[in-house]
């Protein structure tokens, strides 16, 4: 009984951890200065991880457990600091003994000249390895790679699984605002076009400027997704035909490379 209730126990909090929902949000600012933020969190406000980037300004990393700030371990003191902070100065006898002992004798400078002697005797002898063949390639190289990966089966399925992914999580919330015009006019065009077709709800607050260049704008995006459709999208990827076939590869070059 003890055994069931544990597996039991152990199910439901796996099968809570992957029901819970995962929020993201998205914010790009496209203008001076550039500004990139994204956000995701899982379980409401138990963890929340946060990145941000202005050009111009240091990356920003932030990690939230239950509503509070973890601070990183830079901001702390290091033991090092503490150890030089503790450490008297040297006093003057050992400043001028040490001096001393690092002071090169005329031994050490005969023996560096006869060491660059050696040397550029050596680097005048022809190469004896010039004349042989050209290694062989290596299994696993990056040419062996590339035919699994770029081919019409292998990027059928990524793209499966990407689509499958984009709608589960699909956008809830999506804005955007500001001024946004393109090098030439016809090109600023197609692109209001193409945003009034595909999203025209989204666009009260954005002008596009056809007679110059400009760039002040902002885009911000928000959803969810869950990590059970998440790991079953991953999943039937993984068995996928060419997945399978690139894993196969991968598991043969290491059984080739660690038992020769």
């Amino acid at each position: 009984m003890t055994l069931i209730a544990i597996a039991v126990i152990l199910f439901s909090t796996i099968l809570l951890i992957l029901c819970l929902p995962v929020t993201y949000e998205i914010k790009i600012h496209i203008g001076p200065p550039f500004h990139l933020a994204f956000s995701a969190g899982w379980g409401r406000q138990l963890i929340r991880k946060s990145w941000s980037y202005t050009v111009g300004e240091e990356f920003k990393d932030e990690l939230y457990i239950l509503g509070k700030k973890d601070s990183p371990p830079s901001e702390k003191e290091s033991p090092s600091m503490e150890e030089s902070r503790e450490k008297p100065p040297p006093a003057p006898a050992e400043e001028i003994r040490k001096t001393a002992d690092e002071t090169p004798s005329p031994m050490e400078d005969i023996e560096k000249e006869v060491e660059k002697a050696v040397k550029k005797e050596v680097e005048k002898e022809p190469d004896k390895e010039a004349g042989k063949d050209p290694p062989e390639k290596k299994k696993g190289s990056l040419g062996e790679w590339i035919p699994l990966i770029v081919n019409t089966d292998f990027l059928a399925a990524l793209f499966t699984w990407l689509s499958r992914l984009i709608g589960h999580g699909q956008i809830r919330h999506l804005s955007l605002c500001g001024i946004l015009g393109l090098p030439a006019p016809h090109k600023t065009g197609f692109l209001a076009g193409a945003l009034y077709a595909y999203c025209p709800g989204n666009l009260e607050n954005l002008h596009f400027n056809f007679l110059e260049e400009q760039y002040d704008c902002t885009a911000y995006a928000s959803g969810r997704l869950y990590p059970a459709m998440l790991l079953l999208f991953t999943l039937m990827f993984a068995l996928s035909r060419p997945v399978r076939h690139i894993i196969t590869h991968w598991f043969a070059v290491n059984k080739e490379t660690r038992y020769g």
